[in-house]
């Protein structure tokens, strides 16, 4: 009896087809090693102004609000003292500051232009003619 014989090339032997297989294995292991190199890279956050965490943004924008409504009740309340009106200046410049508070609140998020550039930015419309200086 004699043994089968294996149709497997061994390890050592030169076979066309193999070579070529691990050519492209090793050409597809850089180009996923150099794709998740360039994916690491575009995932670092930026360090910019721009790019601040959440939190800090949020911290910003309630610490702009309360100071608007604390400036607003505090002068309210030094008015009442020195007129002796205490319930309506402090109700009164509590909601001055309350409204100060929420402008600067909208424009540290960007959502209100300053006045000088929604002042500048569009001339007066132009008056009307009058019906009556018409001429006939």
């Amino acid at each position: 009896m004699t043994k089968p014989s294996d149709e497997r090339p061994k390890q050592g032997s030169s076979d066309p087809e193999l070579g070529d297989l691990s050519a492209r294995l090793k050409d597809l292991s850089g180009r996923i090693a150099a794709e998740r190199q360039e994916q690491a890279e575009s995932a670092k956050p930026q360090t910019t102004l721009q790019d601040a965490s959440a939190y800090a943004r949020g911290y910003k924008l309630v610490s702009e609000f309360a100071a608007g409504t604390l400036v607003g009740g505090l002068i309210g309340y030094g008015i009442d003292w020195l007129f002796g009106t205490l319930p309506f200046g402090l109700i009164i410049f509590l909601l001055l500051g309350f409204g100060a508070g929420f402008l600067n609140l909208a424009r540290a998020a960007n959502r209100v232009p300053p006045a000088q550039d929604r002042l500048g930015s569009s001339p007066p419309p132009k008056a009307a003619p009058d019906d009556d200086e018409e001429e006939d």
